[in-house]
């Protein structure tokens, strides 16, 4: 009996150790462990441990979330240098998570931000509603509407675009030739990836 015992024991193992090997995406998965211990805690009374293994749920799905949506930022410009995706949590800020990157080719400057479930989208939306401001105009961006403002004389503008009442996307440029540059930028969003990533 403790032979076979042992032996189911070692069966049991291998099998869990080839589930690991086979899908290590879910073994590194801690989300599930931190609300378990969250919910522990919060049984306890402990609230301060219950807000930490909360907070650690958080950062680890906003890391994953922010990855996944780096994917869906503009390609850098031909010729054009990319700086590393940056995720920011916007919860100093009034909540929501902010994926952005910048590229650069000599002193030309591009900014790149994708903006979730933060006031600022309702802000920017409200923007694109009035696009009667100076040097501000309406363009189409993926069958979008967007606003593009351009200042010619200090070579900087933005694009800015709502796709969903959860989404803001914006590029920033300085140093620029023309607008040009902002609109065919703004061509490389993948709207298509971040409607399906982000259910309205």
């Amino acid at each position: 009996m403790r032979e076979t015992s042992s032996i189911m024991r070692r069966a049991a193992l291998l099998l869990g150790l080839a589930a690991l090997w086979v899908c290590p995406a879910l073994a590194a998965d801690t989300v599930p462990v931190r609300l378990d211990a969250a919910r522990a805690a919060h049984a306890k009374g402990d609230l301060a441990r219950a807000a930490i293994e909360l907070e650690a749920a958080v950062a680890e799905l906003q890391s994953r979330l922010g990855k996944m949506l780096g994917d869906f930022l503009p390609p850098p410009p031909t010729g054009w240098q990319a700086e590393p995706v940056e995720i920011q949590s916007l919860s100093g800020s009034g909540g929501g998570l902010a994926v952005t990157r910048a590229y650069a080719r000599d002193d030309n400057t591009l900014n790149v931000s994708l903006i979730i479930d933060s006031p600022a989208v309702a802000a920017a939306a409200a923007q694109l509603a009035n696009s009667a401001q100076p040097n501000t105009r309406k363009v189409k961006v993926g069958g979008e509407d967007a606003v593009l403002r351009w200042d010619s004389q200090g070579r900087n503008g933005e694009v800015l675009l709502v796709p969903g009442p959860r989404i803001l996307l914006q590029i920033e440029g300085d140093n620029l030739g023309s607008a040009d540059v902002l609109s065919e930028a703004a061509k490389g969003w993948n709207l298509a990836g971040i409607k399906k990533a982000l259910p309205q």
